[in-house]
């Protein structure tokens, strides 16, 4: 079969649908099929690319909506086109069968947490996306379920688990902090449903019981949320840093120095950050909501992400109890190995033949 994978997603974010589409596309070197790359700008794979103008690709494009701008890859003998981001290529193209990969419904399930035109875009999107396409596939039985109980579509839908990067292999760089004091890591955007205030409240709780740990918080900034202004209104704020955006090496280091990490999320359909610091042997905190408390299958302590009090017992328990790190380490790995990318394309290959 030939198999073309949307890449736009790739080539114009830095978040986790991106992750995710880079890493599938690494991914699909070993199967049978062939998989060919479809976007504004060829990246750095060697699979053949199929090059389309940027102004096409834009999701502001009201002409392809309309049907006047369409793509036509009858030509390429496409079998299927994989669009990584629930409609990001909706509309686009003529010929090719889509199959869609759905993360999770948070602007529909929370709109308060996202931008108004990423609500407004799903509610218009989402159910003529998945309608309109061969197959969906959900990254997590919760997204799943939460695509049945608003959409239905039983029949066409798959679960797969992606592959989580693994940091381990990439190259260091000078470790950059200056202090050697012990830190908490924290990674996501910055944005409502990251919960980066419910993590504030709770770091001021626990600095009331331990009065050496920090608090690193790594990610782009996102919407409706103000980290810097959060951090400048703590009490704690001088043991808090925000580092942005930050290389692979850079988070590697972050990951492997730190004492745990926490990923406190109101809602994830999946949740990379979690699996991915599990993998670098990083202890981990997190939700007992959505996505979370099933991908990490008890490697990790799971708390009420609302509940400023229980996290803040939580890292506590977790700063001083080095047994108890080093269990959650080994848990961690262990749990991480399951999720690999090469079972992901062996699973997305067995589906797209049957």
């Amino acid at each position: 079969m030939r198999i073309g994978v949307y890449i736009e997603p790739w080539i114009s974010q830095r978040a986790g649908i991106s992750v995710f589409t880079e890493h599938l596309t690494r991914s699909t070197e070993n199967s049978p099929n062939t998989y060919i790359t479809i976007g504004s700008k060829q990246m750095d794979v060697p699979n053949e690319h199929i090059l389309i103008p940027k102004w096409k690709a834009s999701q502001l494009n009201l002409l392809r909506y309309l049907g006047l701008a369409k793509i036509d890859l009858t030509d390429h003998r496409l079998d299927y086109i994989i669009d990584p981001g629930h409609f990001a290529c909706l509309d686009l193209f003529k010929g090719p069968s889509r199959v869609v990969i759905v993360h999770d419904l948070t602007p529909l399930l929370f709109p308060k947490y996202h931008k108004i035109k990423s609500v407004i875009a799903h509610r218009l999107l989402m159910n003529r996306s998945l309608k309109m396409c061969e197959k969906i596939i959900t990254v997590s039985e919760n997204t799943k379920e939460d695509v049945i109980k608003h959409y239905g579509h039983s029949s066409k839908l798959s679960r797969i688990y992606p592959g989580v990067r693994d940091l381990s292999q990439v190259e260091e760089d000078a470790f950059e902090e200056k202090s050697d004091a012990p830190f908490i890591l924290s990674v996501g955007t910055i944005e409502p449903r990251k919960n980066h205030k419910k993590l504030i409240e709770a770091f001021e709780a626990f600095c009331i019981h331990n009065h050496t740990d920090f608090l690193y918080i790594v990610g782009d900034e996102g919407w409706k949320v103000s980290i810097n202004e959060l951090i400048a209104s703590s009490s704690n704020g001088a043991r808090i840093k925000y580092l942005g955006y930050v290389s692979k090496p850079r988070l590697k280091q972050l990951y492997s120095r730190a004492l745990f990490s926490i990923y406190i999320s109101l809602y994830e359909g999946f949740g990379f950050p979690l699996l991915e610091s599990m993998k670098m042997g990083c202890p981990v905190i997190s939700s007992n909501v959505g996505s979370m408390k099933e991908i990490s299958d008890e490697a990790a302590i799971l708390v009420n992400p609302n509940a400023k009090d229980e996290i803040a017992q939580s890292m506590l328990r977790l700063s001083s109890d080095e047994d108890l790190r080093r269990t959650l380490i080994v848990a961690g790995i262990e749990q991480g190995r399951k999720f690999q990318w090469t079972n992901y394309i062996k699973e997305l290959d067995a589906i797209l033949v049957e």
